[in-house]
C-alpha cells in the first residue's frame, strides 16, 4: 500500500507539500499540485482519514439523536441523513434515545468533548437549556431549542389541516386522535392543534387517546387500543401516526369493523409502511429526504463557519390517497 512518502518521492516534492495538497491547507503551486495528483492516481494512494481529521481538528463523525429506531419516521430519516452526510464526507453515529433521558445527555456530553463534529438532534426528552452554551454545531429537526440553534421541520399545521378536512369531507362525525401534544417545544404539536381546530369548526366530536411519549412501538399500540374498545367501536374516523394507523387497522379488522366503510383511518408521516400494507393507508406525508438534506446542508454550513444560516426552515407536506379513508 502506497504511503505519503511514496507520493512525495514520485512527485518530486516534500512530504509536507503532499500533506498540504491532501488536506487543502496552505499554498501549493499549480505545477506541484498537478504532479501530486498524478502520483496519487498512479500509486492509488488513499489518504489516512484519521490523520486528515486530526490535522483539521475534526473527527469526521456526526451524531444523530433520535427518539426511537422502531418508529418508521425516524428509521426513514436516519437512512436519508446517513446518505446525505456520507456524500459530505462524514460518518454517522446514531443515538437511539428510547425510554431514557440519560442517553441524550451522554451524547450531548460527547459533543462538548469534541468526540463528534456536530449533531443533528430529533430527540424530545431534554429541555432546550441542555443544548445551550455548548458552542458547537447543532441542528434540530422538529424540536425548538432556542433561536441560536437552527430548526428544520415540516409544515405540520398544514398537515393537520389536510388530514382533518379530508376526514370531514368523508362524512366523519365521531373522530379519534391517537396521541396528542408533546410536552416539549416542538412544531409537530401544530398538527394536533390545527386538526382540533378544524374539527371544532365543523362541529365534529373529537376524542384524544393519549400515548406515552417514549412508547411508540407496535406492541404498545395494540395493548393501548384494547383499553379503548368502546370508543373505537363508536368512532367513524381516526387520525394517527403511521404506526398507530397500521396497528389500528389490524385491530379494527380483528373486531370485524369495516375499513373504510365504517371506520376511516388517516395516518401522519406517510413512510413506506403505509404503502407496504394492504390496503394502502391514506396519509399526510412528510418529505423526509428534503428534511434530511436541509438538516445536513445547514450543519455543513455551521461546521464550515458560514454566517448566512437560515435558522427557521419549513418543508412542505403532501397527501397520499389510500384505501383506508
Amino acid at each position: 500500500m502506497a504511503t505519503i512518502k511514496d507520493v512525495a518521492k514520485m512527485a518530486g516534492v516534500g512530504i509536507a507539500t503532499v500533506s498540504r495538497a491532501v488536506n487543502g491547507t496552505g499554498y501549493i503551486s499549480a505545477e506541484s499540485r498537478e504532479k501530486i495528483e498524478a502520483a496519487i492516481k498512479e500509486l492509488n494512494y488513499i489518504p489516512n482519514e484519521r490523520a486528515r481529521n486530526l490535522s483539521r481538528k475534526r473527527t469526521g463523525i456526526i451524531g444523530v439523536l433520535i427518539p426511537d429506531f422502531q418508529t418508521p419516521f425516524y428509521a426513514a430519516f436516519i437512512r436519508q441523513a446517513e446518505l446525505e452526510l456520507y456524500e459530505c464526507g462524514y460518518r454517522t453515529m446514531v443515538c437511539n434515545c428510547v425510554k431514557t433521558r440519560d442517553k441524550e445527555k451522554e451524547y450531548i456530553d460527547m459533543l462538548e468533548r469534541n468526540m463528534v463534529d456536530g449533531v443533528i438532534t430529533c430527540a424530545l426528552s431534554l429541555e432546550e437549556s441542555a443544548y445551550q452554551g455548548i458552542g458547537r454545531p447543532i441542528v434540530s429537526m422538529d424540536h425548538d431549542l432556542g433561536g441560536n440553534i437552527p430548526l428544520i421541520h415540516s409544515d405540520h399545521r398544514r398537515g393537520g389541516r389536510m388530514a382533518a378536512e379530508y376526514l370531514v369531507s368523508q362524512g366523519c362525525r365521531r373522530v379519534i386522535q391517537l396521541g396528542g401534544r408533546f410536552d416539549a417545544s416542538t412544531p409537530s404539536n401544530d398538527r394536533y392543534e390545527e386538526f382540533a381546530r378544524v374539527m371544532e369548526e365543523h362541529q365534529v366530536s373529537l376524542q384524544v387517546l393519549e400515548l406515552e411519549w417514549n412508547r411508540l412501538d407496535y406492541e404498545y399500540y395494540q395493548q393501548h387500543l384494547r383499553e379503548y374498545l368502546k370508543e373505537i367501536k363508536e368512532a367513524d374516523g381516526v387520525f394517527a401516526s403511521d404506526m398507530g394507523a397500521t396497528a389500528l387497522y389490524h385491530f379494527a379488522s380483528d373486531l370485524g369493523i369495516g375499513v373504510p366503510e365504517k371506520l376511516k383511518i388517516t395516518a401522519y408521516d406517510g413512510t413506506d409502511i403505509t404503502r407496504m400494507v394492504t390496503p394502502v393507508v391514506t396519509a399526510v406525508c412528510q418529505d423526509i429526504p428534503m428534511l434530511a438534506r436541509k438538516c445536513t446542508d445547514t450543519l455543513m454550513k455551521l461546521i464550515g463557519g458560514e454566517t448566512d444560516i437560515e435558522f427557521r426552515q419549513t418543508v412542505d407536506v403532501y397527501f397520499q390517497k389510500g384505501q383506508t379513508a
